[in-house]
């Protein structure tokens, strides 16, 4: 590997904030919140909110590799936006960080924000009482390893097999807990 520098976000990208509008359940265009993604941050496809096409300025609407971060919550995580899900907007909860392709992978700097090493320096530096929050200022200092972009996308590589990996791993343990559920059942029943 070559030589790792670090470098900090506010170097990497531009990040603005996710809005806050009003939405309704009638269809439109996709309002997401921290309940349309998993624990893991994937997204899980159950929108319900939405925001009318007409009272929407284009440049609110994400934009392919944009990444969504939670700023506030009991859970942080860090998404790449995929236009195949939809037309979308962010809603408040969210940062938005649009990456600087030439210095950084977007599928790279979702690898490292979802880290748990990440994650620890995340849940040590939210303020709030009863909802911790990252100011944008602790966002934008956090320091990321910039390795080249051949060696990023050999990292993502890695990540993403991981994560199909721990998604198998999760599958099984829930087939044979439903599995396991059922002898039990049978053998109490015919008792």
């Amino acid at each position: 590997m070559n030589k790792i520098r670090n470098q900090k976000l506010l170097n990497l990208c531009n990040l603005s904030f996710g809005h806050y509008l009003k939405s309704t359940q009638d269809k439109g265009i996709s309002y997401l919140q921290v309940k349309n993604f998993s624990d893991d941050g994937e997204y899980l496809d159950n929108v319900e909110n939405f925001v009318q096409t007409k009272i929407i300025k284009e440049s609110v609407l994400l934009e392919q590799d944009d990444i969504l971060f939670v700023s506030k919550g009991m859970r942080f995580f860090a998404y790449k936006y995929e236009t195949s899900i939809g037309t979308a907007i962010a809603s408040s909860i969210f940062y938005i960080i649009k990456v600087d392709a030439d210095l950084i992978l977007a599928d790279y700097l979702v690898c490292i924000l979802n880290h748990p090493k990440s994650m620890a320096y995340f849940n040590g530096v939210s303020e709030g009482s009863s909802i911790p929050s990252i100011r944008k200022k602790e966002l934008l200092d956090f320091e990321i390893p910039v390795p080249s972009v051949l060696e990023q996308e050999e990292i993502v590589k890695i990540y993403k097999l991981h994560a199909e990996q721990q998604k198998i791993v999760t599958e099984l343990k829930q087939k044979n807990q439903i599995r396991f559920n059922q002898v039990i059942n049978q053998l109490i029943e015919n008792k």
